[in-house]
Protein backbone atom coordinates (compact mmCIF):
# COMPACT_ATOMS: atom_id res chain seq x y z
CA UNK A 1 0.00 0.00 0.00
CA UNK A 2 1.40 3.38 -1.02
CA UNK A 3 -0.08 6.43 0.68
CA UNK A 4 1.05 9.98 0.04
CA UNK A 5 -0.45 13.36 -0.62
CA UNK A 6 -1.20 16.75 0.93
CA UNK A 7 -2.46 17.38 4.45
CA UNK A 8 -4.84 19.93 2.97
CA UNK A 9 -6.64 17.04 1.25
CA UNK A 10 -6.30 14.27 3.86
CA UNK A 11 -5.92 15.08 7.55
CA UNK A 12 -3.93 13.12 10.13
CA UNK A 13 -7.06 11.54 11.65
CA UNK A 14 -8.08 10.17 8.23
CA UNK A 15 -4.56 8.85 7.61
CA UNK A 16 -4.57 7.18 11.04
CA UNK A 17 -7.87 5.44 10.30
CA UNK A 18 -6.63 4.12 6.96
CA UNK A 19 -3.43 2.69 8.48
CA UNK A 20 -5.26 1.33 11.53
CA UNK A 21 -8.09 -0.37 9.64
CA UNK A 22 -5.67 -1.95 7.17
CA UNK A 23 -3.34 -2.97 10.05
CA UNK A 24 -0.28 -1.83 8.13
CA UNK A 25 3.28 -1.52 9.37
CA UNK A 26 5.59 1.22 8.18
CA UNK A 27 6.74 4.80 8.68
CA UNK A 28 4.51 7.86 8.24
CA UNK A 29 6.44 11.06 7.53
CA UNK A 30 4.83 14.50 7.69
CA UNK A 31 6.69 17.44 6.17
CA UNK A 32 5.95 21.14 6.31
CA UNK A 33 7.98 24.35 6.26
CA UNK A 34 8.28 24.50 10.06
CA UNK A 35 9.59 20.95 10.48
CA UNK A 36 9.11 17.21 10.07
CA UNK A 37 7.18 14.60 12.02
CA UNK A 38 7.71 10.84 11.92
CA UNK A 39 5.54 8.02 13.28
CA UNK A 40 6.40 4.31 13.20
CA UNK A 41 3.51 1.85 12.92
CA UNK A 42 3.31 -1.90 13.47
CA UNK A 43 0.05 -3.69 12.65
CA UNK A 44 -1.77 -0.35 12.64
CA UNK A 45 -0.48 0.74 16.09
CA UNK A 46 2.01 3.55 16.79
CA UNK A 47 5.20 2.38 18.51
CA UNK A 48 7.44 5.44 18.06
CA UNK A 49 7.14 9.12 17.18
CA UNK A 50 9.42 12.13 16.74
CA UNK A 51 8.88 15.74 15.70
CA UNK A 52 11.18 18.68 15.07
CA UNK A 53 8.72 20.91 16.92
CA UNK A 54 8.86 18.91 20.17
CA UNK A 55 11.69 18.23 22.60
CA UNK A 56 13.48 14.94 22.09
CA UNK A 57 12.64 12.12 24.49
CA UNK A 58 16.14 12.07 26.00
CA UNK A 59 16.03 15.73 27.02
CA UNK A 60 12.53 15.25 28.42
CA UNK A 61 13.79 12.40 30.62
CA UNK A 62 16.62 14.60 31.89
CA UNK A 63 14.25 17.50 32.57
CA UNK A 64 12.00 15.21 34.62
CA UNK A 65 14.99 13.91 36.56
CA UNK A 66 14.45 10.33 35.39
CA UNK A 67 17.95 10.03 33.90
CA UNK A 68 21.05 12.15 34.42
CA UNK A 69 22.62 14.43 31.86
CA UNK A 70 25.75 12.25 31.94
CA UNK A 71 23.66 9.17 31.05
CA UNK A 72 22.10 11.00 28.11
CA UNK A 73 25.42 12.30 26.81
CA UNK A 74 26.95 8.82 27.03
CA UNK A 75 24.00 7.30 25.15
CA UNK A 76 24.32 9.98 22.45
CA UNK A 77 28.03 9.19 22.06
CA UNK A 78 27.25 5.48 21.76
CA UNK A 79 24.56 6.18 19.17
CA UNK A 80 26.91 8.37 17.14
CA UNK A 81 29.81 5.94 17.48
CA UNK A 82 27.78 3.00 16.21
CA UNK A 83 26.35 5.05 13.37
CA UNK A 84 22.95 3.54 14.08
CA UNK A 85 19.47 5.01 14.42
CA UNK A 86 18.64 3.01 17.55
CA UNK A 87 16.40 5.24 19.72
CA UNK A 88 17.95 6.90 22.73
CA UNK A 89 15.35 5.30 24.98
CA UNK A 90 16.48 1.84 23.92
CA UNK A 91 20.14 2.73 24.55
CA UNK A 92 19.31 4.13 28.01
CA UNK A 93 17.46 0.89 28.77
CA UNK A 94 20.42 -1.22 27.67
CA UNK A 95 22.71 0.92 29.85
CA UNK A 96 20.52 0.34 32.90
CA UNK A 97 19.81 4.06 33.25
CA UNK A 98 16.06 3.45 33.12
CA UNK A 99 13.77 0.47 33.63
CA UNK A 100 11.38 -0.94 31.02
CA UNK A 101 8.16 0.13 32.77
CA UNK A 102 9.26 3.74 33.25
CA UNK A 103 10.59 3.97 29.70
CA UNK A 104 7.37 2.68 28.18
CA UNK A 105 5.28 5.06 30.29
CA UNK A 106 7.38 8.04 29.19
CA UNK A 107 7.37 6.94 25.54
CA UNK A 108 3.57 6.66 25.58
CA UNK A 109 3.28 10.17 27.02
CA UNK A 110 5.84 11.45 24.51
CA UNK A 111 3.94 9.92 21.58
CA UNK A 112 0.64 11.41 22.79
CA UNK A 113 2.07 14.93 22.98
CA UNK A 114 3.66 14.59 19.56
CA UNK A 115 0.37 13.44 18.04
CA UNK A 116 -1.37 16.37 19.76
CA UNK A 117 1.07 18.71 18.02
CA UNK A 118 0.78 16.95 14.65
CA UNK A 119 -3.03 17.21 14.74
CA UNK A 120 -2.65 20.98 14.32
CA UNK A 121 -0.71 20.56 11.07
CA UNK A 122 -3.20 21.55 8.38
CA UNK A 123 -0.70 22.13 5.57
CA UNK A 124 2.23 20.15 4.22
CA UNK A 125 2.77 16.74 2.70
CA UNK A 126 2.72 13.18 3.99
CA UNK A 127 4.19 9.87 2.88
CA UNK A 128 3.63 6.40 4.31
CA UNK A 129 6.40 3.95 3.52
CA UNK A 130 5.19 0.38 3.88
CA UNK A 131 7.44 -2.14 5.64
CA UNK A 132 7.96 -3.95 8.94
CA UNK A 133 9.56 -2.04 11.78
CA UNK A 134 13.17 -2.97 12.41
CA UNK A 135 14.43 -4.11 15.79
CA UNK A 136 16.11 -0.73 16.23
CA UNK A 137 12.76 1.03 15.91
CA UNK A 138 10.76 -1.17 18.27
CA UNK A 139 10.70 0.55 21.66
CA UNK A 140 7.19 -0.31 22.88
CA UNK A 141 6.27 -3.93 23.45
CA UNK A 142 2.72 -2.95 22.54
CA UNK A 143 1.86 -0.04 20.27
CA UNK A 144 -0.75 2.63 20.95
CA UNK A 145 -4.19 2.45 19.38
CA UNK A 146 -4.78 5.28 16.88
CA UNK A 147 -8.30 6.01 18.18
CA UNK A 148 -6.89 6.48 21.67
CA UNK A 149 -4.15 8.76 20.35
CA UNK A 150 -6.63 10.90 18.43
CA UNK A 151 -8.90 11.20 21.47
CA UNK A 152 -6.03 12.06 23.81
CA UNK A 153 -4.54 14.50 21.30
CA UNK A 154 -7.88 16.26 20.85
CA UNK A 155 -8.39 16.38 24.63
CA UNK A 156 -4.99 17.98 25.21
CA UNK A 157 -5.66 20.50 22.44
CA UNK A 158 -8.95 21.46 24.11
CA UNK A 159 -7.24 21.90 27.48
CA UNK A 160 -4.50 23.99 25.91
CA UNK A 161 -7.01 26.26 24.16
CA UNK A 162 -9.05 26.70 27.35
CA UNK A 163 -5.91 27.59 29.29
CA UNK A 164 -4.97 30.23 26.72
CA UNK A 165 -8.52 31.62 26.73
CA UNK A 166 -8.68 32.04 30.51
CA UNK A 167 -8.07 35.68 31.55
CA UNK A 168 -5.05 36.35 33.73
CA UNK A 169 -6.26 37.67 37.12
CA UNK A 170 -4.94 41.13 38.05
CA UNK A 171 -2.31 41.38 40.73
CA UNK A 172 -3.81 42.25 44.15
CA UNK A 173 -3.22 45.81 45.27
CA UNK A 174 -2.51 46.21 49.01
CA UNK A 175 -5.04 48.40 50.78
CA UNK A 176 -2.41 50.10 52.88
CA UNK A 177 1.36 50.22 53.13
CA UNK A 178 1.29 49.48 56.87
CA UNK A 179 1.99 45.80 57.54
CA UNK A 180 -0.97 43.95 59.02
CA UNK A 181 -0.99 41.32 61.66
CA UNK A 182 -2.35 37.84 61.03
CA UNK A 183 -5.72 38.71 62.54
CA UNK A 184 -6.20 41.66 60.16
CA UNK A 185 -5.58 39.76 56.91
CA UNK A 186 -8.58 38.97 54.75
CA UNK A 187 -9.00 35.51 53.28
CA UNK A 188 -8.51 35.82 49.51
CA UNK A 189 -7.79 32.22 48.60
CA UNK A 190 -10.81 30.21 47.54
CA UNK A 191 -11.05 26.91 49.37
CA UNK A 192 -10.63 23.92 47.04
CA UNK A 193 -13.80 22.00 46.19
CA UNK A 194 -14.45 18.67 47.84
CA UNK A 195 -13.04 15.71 45.96
CA UNK A 196 -15.70 13.65 44.27
CA UNK A 197 -14.75 10.65 46.38
CA UNK A 198 -15.64 12.67 49.50
CA UNK A 199 -19.01 13.98 48.40
CA UNK A 200 -20.37 11.68 45.74
CA UNK A 201 -23.13 9.31 46.82
CA UNK A 202 -23.11 6.16 44.76
CA UNK A 203 -25.95 4.09 43.39
CA UNK A 204 -26.57 0.76 45.13
CA UNK A 205 -24.93 -2.12 43.36
CA UNK A 206 -26.81 -5.19 42.16
CA UNK A 207 -27.64 -7.63 44.97
CA UNK A 208 -25.61 -5.60 47.45
CA UNK A 209 -26.32 -3.35 50.42
CA UNK A 210 -26.22 0.38 49.58
CA UNK A 211 -23.35 2.29 51.19
CA UNK A 212 -24.20 4.47 54.18
CA UNK A 213 -24.51 8.21 53.74
CA UNK A 214 -21.59 10.47 54.67
CA UNK A 215 -21.59 11.58 58.26
CA UNK A 216 -22.62 15.18 58.87
CA UNK A 217 -19.79 15.49 61.36
CA UNK A 218 -17.12 15.17 58.67
CA UNK A 219 -15.17 18.38 58.28
CA UNK A 220 -12.31 19.90 56.34
CA UNK A 221 -9.04 20.68 58.01
CA UNK A 222 -9.23 24.16 59.45
CA UNK A 223 -12.92 24.60 58.67
CA UNK A 224 -16.33 23.89 60.19
CA UNK A 225 -18.20 20.67 59.58
CA UNK A 226 -20.29 20.61 56.42
CA UNK A 227 -23.67 19.06 55.81
CA UNK A 228 -23.67 16.21 53.30
CA UNK A 229 -24.80 17.47 49.92
CA UNK A 230 -28.01 16.15 48.43
CA UNK A 231 -27.57 13.81 45.50
CA UNK A 232 -28.44 15.10 42.08
CA UNK A 233 -30.70 13.09 39.74
CA UNK A 234 -27.64 11.61 38.08
CA UNK A 235 -26.24 10.26 41.32
CA UNK A 236 -23.45 12.82 41.65
CA UNK A 237 -23.00 15.76 43.99
CA UNK A 238 -24.00 19.06 42.39
CA UNK A 239 -20.99 21.12 43.42
CA UNK A 240 -20.20 24.56 41.96
CA UNK A 241 -20.59 24.53 38.19
CA UNK A 242 -17.44 26.58 37.78
CA UNK A 243 -15.38 23.72 39.24
CA UNK A 244 -17.15 20.93 37.38
CA UNK A 245 -15.10 19.73 34.44
CA UNK A 246 -17.93 17.64 33.03
CA UNK A 247 -20.34 20.59 32.96
CA UNK A 248 -17.70 22.93 31.51
CA UNK A 249 -17.22 20.49 28.63
CA UNK A 250 -20.91 19.88 27.98
CA UNK A 251 -21.66 22.99 25.88
CA UNK A 252 -18.63 22.62 23.60
CA UNK A 253 -19.22 18.90 23.12
CA UNK A 254 -22.87 19.43 22.21
CA UNK A 255 -21.76 22.04 19.67
CA UNK A 256 -19.43 19.47 18.11
CA UNK A 257 -22.26 16.93 18.09
CA UNK A 258 -24.19 19.07 15.61
CA UNK A 259 -21.53 18.38 12.97
CA UNK A 260 -21.15 14.57 12.71
CA UNK A 261 -23.67 12.75 10.52
CA UNK A 262 -22.65 9.11 11.01
CA UNK A 263 -23.01 6.79 13.99
CA UNK A 264 -19.24 6.12 14.09
CA UNK A 265 -18.47 9.84 14.43
CA UNK A 266 -21.05 10.20 17.20
CA UNK A 267 -19.58 7.17 19.00
CA UNK A 268 -16.10 8.72 18.85
CA UNK A 269 -17.44 11.91 20.43
CA UNK A 270 -18.93 9.88 23.29
CA UNK A 271 -15.57 8.19 23.87
CA UNK A 272 -13.81 11.54 23.67
CA UNK A 273 -16.07 13.05 26.37
CA UNK A 274 -15.60 9.93 28.51
CA UNK A 275 -11.82 10.30 28.19
CA UNK A 276 -12.09 13.60 30.08
CA UNK A 277 -13.68 11.87 33.07
CA UNK A 278 -12.20 8.35 33.18
CA UNK A 279 -8.97 6.55 32.35
CA UNK A 280 -10.56 4.10 29.95
CA UNK A 281 -13.94 3.32 28.41
CA UNK A 282 -15.63 0.77 26.17
CA UNK A 283 -18.62 1.14 23.84
CA UNK A 284 -20.81 -1.99 23.72
CA UNK A 285 -23.39 -2.55 21.00
CA UNK A 286 -26.76 -3.90 22.18
CA UNK A 287 -28.21 -6.64 19.97
CA UNK A 288 -31.30 -8.81 20.35
CA UNK A 289 -29.75 -11.56 22.48
CA UNK A 290 -26.39 -10.17 23.58
CA UNK A 291 -24.09 -7.17 23.81
CA UNK A 292 -20.80 -7.04 21.90
CA UNK A 293 -17.75 -4.81 22.03
CA UNK A 294 -17.59 -1.98 19.49
CA UNK A 295 -14.78 0.44 20.43
CA UNK A 296 -12.56 1.61 23.27
CA UNK A 297 -10.00 4.09 24.50
CA UNK A 298 -7.30 3.80 27.17
CA UNK A 299 -7.20 0.01 27.26
CA UNK A 300 -3.64 -1.31 27.75
CA UNK A 301 -2.98 -5.04 27.49
CA UNK A 302 0.26 -6.99 28.04
CA UNK A 303 -0.20 -8.57 24.61
CA UNK A 304 -2.59 -8.42 21.67
CA UNK A 305 -4.59 -5.59 20.15
CA UNK A 306 -6.96 -3.77 22.59
CA UNK A 307 -9.39 -3.04 19.76
CA UNK A 308 -9.52 -6.69 18.66
CA UNK A 309 -9.94 -7.81 22.27
CA UNK A 310 -12.88 -5.44 22.76
CA UNK A 311 -14.51 -6.60 19.54
CA UNK A 312 -14.30 -10.20 20.76
CA UNK A 313 -16.42 -9.44 23.85
CA UNK A 314 -19.89 -11.01 23.86
CA UNK A 315 -22.19 -11.10 26.91
CA UNK A 316 -25.62 -12.78 26.70
CA UNK A 317 -28.66 -10.79 27.84
CA UNK A 318 -30.33 -13.95 29.15
CA UNK A 319 -28.07 -13.93 32.24
CA UNK A 320 -28.02 -11.35 35.02
CA UNK A 321 -25.41 -8.57 34.75
CA UNK A 322 -25.01 -4.86 35.37
CA UNK A 323 -25.31 -4.37 31.63
CA UNK A 324 -28.71 -6.07 31.46
CA UNK A 325 -29.87 -3.98 34.42
CA UNK A 326 -28.87 -0.75 32.66
CA UNK A 327 -30.72 -1.85 29.51
CA UNK A 328 -33.87 -2.86 31.38
CA UNK A 329 -34.00 0.22 33.62
CA UNK A 330 -32.63 2.60 30.96
CA UNK A 331 -30.70 4.28 33.75
CA UNK A 332 -27.06 4.96 34.57
CA UNK A 333 -25.23 2.69 37.01
CA UNK A 334 -22.30 4.12 38.98
CA UNK A 335 -20.98 2.00 41.82
CA UNK A 336 -18.87 -1.07 42.52
CA UNK A 337 -18.91 -3.99 40.10
CA UNK A 338 -20.54 -6.97 41.84
CA UNK A 339 -18.89 -10.37 41.61
CA UNK A 340 -20.52 -12.60 39.00
CA UNK A 341 -19.55 -14.96 36.19
CA UNK A 342 -20.06 -12.47 33.37
CA UNK A 343 -18.54 -9.57 35.26
CA UNK A 344 -15.41 -11.69 35.85
CA UNK A 345 -15.37 -12.54 32.13
CA UNK A 346 -15.64 -8.86 31.21
CA UNK A 347 -12.85 -7.83 33.62
CA UNK A 348 -10.62 -10.61 32.27
CA UNK A 349 -11.10 -9.31 28.72
CA UNK A 350 -10.03 -5.83 29.83
CA UNK A 351 -6.82 -6.99 31.50
CA UNK A 352 -7.97 -8.85 34.66
CA UNK A 353 -7.61 -5.84 37.01
CA UNK A 354 -10.81 -5.38 39.07
CA UNK A 355 -12.01 -1.74 39.20
CA UNK A 356 -12.94 -0.01 42.45
CA UNK A 357 -15.84 1.77 40.74
CA UNK A 358 -17.49 1.60 37.34
CA UNK A 359 -19.73 3.82 35.21
CA UNK A 360 -22.27 2.26 32.85
CA UNK A 361 -24.72 4.41 30.86
CA UNK A 362 -27.27 3.57 28.15
CA UNK A 363 -27.35 5.28 24.74
CA UNK A 364 -31.06 5.47 23.96
CA UNK A 365 -32.45 6.07 20.48
CA UNK A 366 -36.19 6.18 19.78
CA UNK A 367 -36.94 4.63 23.15
CA UNK A 368 -34.57 1.69 22.72
CA UNK A 369 -31.10 1.15 24.21
CA UNK A 370 -28.81 0.76 21.20
CA UNK A 371 -25.43 0.89 22.96
CA UNK A 372 -23.80 1.04 26.39
CA UNK A 373 -20.86 3.13 27.58
CA UNK A 374 -18.70 1.45 30.24
CA UNK A 375 -15.88 3.29 32.01
CA UNK A 376 -13.50 2.97 34.97
CA UNK A 377 -10.24 4.41 36.32
CA UNK A 378 -7.91 1.43 35.95
CA UNK A 379 -4.97 1.39 36.60
CA UNK A 380 -5.19 4.10 39.27
CA UNK A 381 -8.31 2.55 40.91
CA UNK A 382 -9.51 5.95 42.11
CA UNK A 383 -13.10 7.17 42.31
CA UNK A 384 -14.69 8.40 39.10
CA UNK A 385 -15.33 12.15 39.08
CA UNK A 386 -18.58 13.98 38.46
CA UNK A 387 -20.46 12.51 35.49
CA UNK A 388 -23.65 14.57 35.30
CA UNK A 389 -22.39 16.43 32.22
CA UNK A 390 -21.38 13.19 30.51
CA UNK A 391 -24.79 11.65 31.26
CA UNK A 392 -26.53 14.68 29.79
CA UNK A 393 -24.34 14.46 26.69
CA UNK A 394 -25.14 10.76 26.27
CA UNK A 395 -28.85 11.59 26.35
CA UNK A 396 -28.34 14.17 23.60
CA UNK A 397 -26.45 11.64 21.49
CA UNK A 398 -29.62 9.55 21.41
CA UNK A 399 -31.31 12.31 19.42
CA UNK A 400 -28.22 12.61 17.23
CA UNK A 401 -28.32 8.87 16.48
CA UNK A 402 -32.01 9.20 15.59
CA UNK A 403 -31.27 12.12 13.29
CA UNK A 404 -28.44 10.23 11.60
CA UNK A 405 -30.69 7.21 11.15
CA UNK A 406 -33.47 9.34 9.65
CA UNK A 407 -31.07 11.07 7.25
CA UNK A 408 -29.71 7.69 6.19
CA UNK A 409 -33.25 6.42 5.48
CA UNK A 410 -34.07 9.56 3.48
CA UNK A 411 -30.85 9.20 1.49
CA UNK A 412 -31.58 5.53 0.73
CA UNK A 413 -35.14 6.40 -0.31
CA UNK A 414 -33.99 9.16 -2.65
CA UNK A 415 -31.27 6.96 -4.13
CA UNK A 416 -33.75 4.18 -4.89
CA UNK A 417 -36.05 6.50 -6.84
CA UNK A 418 -35.81 6.22 -10.65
Amino acid sequence: MSLEGRLEDLGLSDIFQIISLSKRSGVLTLIRKEGTGRLVFTQGHVIYATSDTRSRLGYTLVKKGIVTNDDLEYALRVQKGRGSMKPIGTLLLEMGAIDQETLEREIREHIIFIVKDLLSWNTGSFHFELGPATEEEVVLRQGLNTEFLLLEGARLQDEEQKTKAEPVPPKPVPAASTPKGPDDLEMTQVAPPLRSSETMPVRPSIDSTPPSKPSSSASHKGGPAEEPSSPSPSGTSPGPAGNRKDLMLLTSMIAELSGPSTSSEITLLVLRFASEIMNRAVILLVRKDDIVGLGQFGLILPEGSPQERVRSISIPLSDSSVFREVIEKKATYKSQLPQSKWHQYFVDQLGKEWPSEIFVAPLICEGRVIAILYGDNIPRKEKIGDTEGLEAFIKVTGFAFGKALLERKLHDTQSSRP
